[in-house]
């Protein structure tokens, strides 16, 4: 059970990055299948490659592509054709063990899953949940969670696509579900279309070996005398008795629907005033109910001089085809991808409604061939995309690339483009198919956590860890300037100057940025907020932007831990034959103003008042009284009430002093630095 007082107040973007980057590779993986899909002539080029990238995309252990079929013994059984796995895990389809897995019991019952599966329903189930041999099985495969999407046909079930989990017992939301019923069903469509369209090789084999045209239907029509002649089994075709269509060719015409018949004619008129020889056109059955069936015809035109004299043709009856085809373009237009398809005159011969609606096209404007699609893709963008597409085709493999094209509203959006060459079984090469996936909200958020980061990295230059993430829940802006009790510490190197003219300007700057590392790790560590550098001192408060529990006493932690940091410093510096440097930290609490005094382009917070001048003068006395650290009573006093007396040992009284500008004499409490052991932590009691 979560427990949502555990929750965090702010998420950062990256979770919501990760979300993008996730959603990203799985609409990546769909489009690669559905131009897998498109190009391939057998469904199974390329499985291996899906199931690797939905493996990856889903961030799963282990994708398998399991077929429900008849045994030897007519038995139903289950078998495992294709499998992903992480490196460290067995593969499935290639051990004897996970072909013809027995799916009925003695009594003939079905198992559960498989009769959930035979009716298209989505199977999840963890380890928890799971018993007898499922759980079993699960153990075996060290699954802690897993997911199966049906394949289903239209004759029912095929098999189903697995996703094991075994890292985590995790929950699948309703988009990665979505997305998988998606590539499942792409799966479905492409199996369906295999099978018609090897139904249809096997007809134009039979055409070959048969006189008839074999399932062809033949037509021979005279123009001369506008006769025709059409055979028996055409008239078997169309569902007529023999010599229903008599002898004209306005009979078989009719048979079609009225749209498409128009069509034929006007195709023929065109045909027949380029003097083409070869035609080719599909229509539609004229059915008063029900479904209309689809017929392609194909054949010739005999020419006597200029003009047409003869044309003799066949027809066959499509329609399992154009189902395919159908169920192929409702999956591509339900797929959340964009897909084109592109001839080798570099025409837009094919999109999906998708694509058609991102660029505010339509199937006309395809079939005019007055789109100049190119011209949509970023000008920028452009050399770099004919030079991958070049790759596509001179490797004939696929290539991917993340690019920017123009929506129909004008605006540019990244998509991330894969591109498949396609060749003829000769090498013939037949265009291009791609898959387009819009990333751009993907784009932006790695923008916006740029500028997050940026940001950070200018507030983690002032502040504290911890002040950095409560600016960045703030949008990086603080409250109205205000006053409030704070621990103000100034720190200087004594006889900087004069050690500075001895040295390189090289080993001044690496002195300084030594100095500077030191003075940070301390600061920062104990809760502190670093105001500002002035040359080789150091500004720092404690309670800012925000009061803690402890801020003196994290002020005198920090300047110990300066101290020791230096005598650290000082003993290798020794050891090199150095002189050693001294450092002088004066430390006070009281009230002070703080806010941000800069203006709208740069962020400046600083503190002002009493408090920091007094911070300042105690400071510059560190050389008077020859002392490493020196701290006003308030600030003691502040360090006890806050319960931190361990970080005030070895402290002596010195008594009151007159402060520069002050009326009032100040009590201080001096440390000298070999009195100063390792720095404690700002924790310690």
């Amino acid at each position: 059970m979560n427990d949502e007082s555990n929750a965090p107040d702010w998420v950062g973007p990256q979770d919501a990055l990760g979300e993008l980057h996730r959603r990203t590779a799985m609409l990546d993986a769909i489009g690669y299948a559905a131009t897998r899909i498109v190009t391939s002539g057998d469904w199974r080029a390329g499985v291996e490659e899906l199931l690797d990238r939905l493996g990856q995309a889903t961030s799963v252990s282990r994708v398998t592509l399991f077929e429900i079929h008849q045994g030897p013994d007519g038995r139903l059984v289950e078998s495992c054709r294709y499998d992903w796995a992480e490196p460290d895990l067995a593969r499935l389809s290639s051990n004897p063990r996970y072909q013809s897995i027995d799916l009925v019991d003695g009594a003939g019952r079905l198992d559960d899953w498989t009769r959930r599966r035979r009716q298209g329903e989505v199977i999840r189930a963890t380890l928890s949940e799971v018993s007898g041999k499922d759980r079993e099985i699960f153990l075996e495969h060290g699954t802690k969670s897993f997911v199966s999407v049906p394949i289903m046909l239209r004759e029912g079930v095929w098999g189903f696509l697995g996703f094991d989990d075994c890292h985590t017992e995790r929950a699948w939301n309703a988009l990665e579900i979505d997305v998988l019923k998606t590539a499942a069903a792409m799966i479905a469509g492409a199996i369906e279309r295999a099978a018609a369209e090897e139904r249809l090789r096997l007809s134009e084999e039979r055409y070959a070996l048969a006189a008839r045209g074999a399932s062809d239907g033949l037509w021979d029509w005279d123009l001369a005398t506008d006769r025709a002649y059409f055979s028996p089994r055409l008239h078997e075709i169309l569902g007529l008795a023999d010599g229903t269509l008599g002898d004209r060719i306005e009979a078989l015409f009719g048979c079609f629907d009225p749209e498409d018949a128009a069509q034929v004619r006007s195709n023929f008129t065109a045909l027949f005033a380029g003097q083409r020889t070869i035609f080719r056109f599909e229509a539609r059955s004229l059915e008063p109910a029900g479904d209309p069936r689809w017929f392609v015809a194909r054949g010739m035109i005999v020419y006597d001089g200029e003009r047409p004299a003869r044309v003799v043709g066949s027809m066959r009856d499509i329609t399992d085809v154009k189902e395919a085809d159908a169920k192929l373009r409702t999956l591509t237009d339900d797929a959340p991808v964009l897909l084109s398809m592109i001839d080798p005159e570099d025409r837009l011969v094919f999109a999906n409604s998708r694509f058609l609606k991102f660029f505010g096209r339509t199937f006309e404007d395809i079939a005019k061939g007055g789109w100049d699609w190119a011209g949509d893709i970023h000008p920028d963008d452009l050399p770099m995309v004919q030079h991958r597409w070049s790759e596509a085709l001179r490797l004939q493999q696929s290539v991917e690339f993340e690019h920017r094209v123009r929506r129909h509203d004008g605006e540019y959006r990244w998509v991330h483009e894969s591109e498949v060459a396609r060749f003829s079984p000769e090498g013939r090469f037949l265009g291009f198919v791609g898959a387009l996936v819009d990333i751009t909200d993907r784009k932006q958020a790695e923008a916006q956590l740029s500028d997050t980061e940026r940001r950070r990295a200018v507030l983690a230059r002032h502040f504290s860890p911890n002040m950095v993430e409560e600016l960045m829940r703030a949008g990086g802006q603080l409250d109205a300037v205000r006053t409030q009790p704070i621990a103000v510490m100034f720190a200087d190197l004594f006889g900087f100057t004069a050690l500075s003219a001895t040295m390189p300007a090289t080993d001044v700057v690496g002195l300084l940025r030594s100095f500077h590392a030191l003075v940070e790790e301390a600061v920062f560590g104990n809760q502190g907020t670093l105001d500002k550098y002035i040359g080789d001192g150091v500004m720092a408060t404690f309670g800012t932007p925000r009061p803690g529990q402890r801020d003196a006493t994290n002020a005198v932690a920090a300047a110990r831990a300066i101290i020791s940091g230096m005598n650290r410093w000082n003993r290798e510096r020794a050891e090199a034959g150095r002189r050693p440097i001294r450092i002088g930290i004066g430390l006070h609490y009281g009230e002070a103003t703080l806010g941000n005094v800069g203006s709208a382009r740069r962020f400046e917070h600083t503190v002002v008042g009493e408090t920091v001048n007094l911070a300042s003068r105690i400071e510059n006395l560190t050389r008077q009284l020859d002392i490493a650290l020196l701290v006003s009573d308030a600030a003691i006093e502040a360090v006890r009430r806050e319960g931190g007396e361990r970080q005030l040992a070895s402290f002596r009284d010195l008594g009151t002093h007159s402060i520069r500008g002050y009326k009032r004499r100040l009590r201080l409490w001096g440390l000298t630095a070999l009195s100063v052991e390792p720095a404690a932590s700002a924790a310690d009691p």
